[in-house]
């Protein structure tokens, strides 16, 4: 059996931080600096190549994320998607499409993230009911939603990246002209 292996990033979810030093006269009042952030939240630092995450824990401070593109070199910053929007024409004509974006926010997800489109069963037809963000990709992602017929659609998403889904959108769809 062969085990194909991915490039995964080690990137910090809590900033590295110190306290500078600081020397006085005895019965003089100290200055304290201020703490410095020695490394920051999202600095990547380190990668790793694994067939997947099953067993592996990160250490406290720190996440794992899947970067198949090789996008993130350690000293790089990496900030994970936490939603994505949906959007597209509010109003449309029975029988003809219309395109629908999906756009993750921030880096994209920490893994490839599946999003499934539905219109709460209206009848229409999508060019394709699911779209993945890659992880660690920002990249949005079309589709085309032909309605079936006139009246108001209401089309949603749902993911399997754990990401806040976005606001349903509402099409006014209008009949077709013969």
């Amino acid at each position: 059996m062969i085990m194909t292996t991915q490039n995964y990033i080690l990137y910090r979810t809590a900033a590295f931080m110190y306290q500078p030093g600081y020397a006085y006269t005895q019965g003089a009042t100290p200055f304290v600096p201020a703490a410095q952030v020695s490394s920051p939240v999202g600095a990547v630092v380190g990668t790793q190549q694994m067939a997947s995450l099953t067993g592996v824990t990160a250490p406290d401070g720190f996440a794992y994320a899947l970067d198949a593109d090789g996008r993130y070199p350690p000293g790089s910053i990496y900030t994970p998607s936490t939603e994505y929007t949906l959007s597209g024409n509010s109003t449309a004509t029975a029988g003809t499409a219309l395109t629908l974006t999906l756009t993750p926010d921030n880096d994209g997800p920490g893994t490839d993230t599946t999003v499934t489109l539905s219109d709460g069963n209206a009848g229409g037809t999508f060019s394709a009911d699911t779209v993945t963000f890659n992880g660690c990709t920002n990249t949005a992602r079309t589709v085309t939603y032909t309605p079936k017929a006139a009246g108001t659609v209401t089309i949603s998403a749902t993911n399997t990246g754990g990401l806040t889904n976005p606001a349903s959108l509402s099409v006014a769809v209008a009949a077709a002209t013969a």
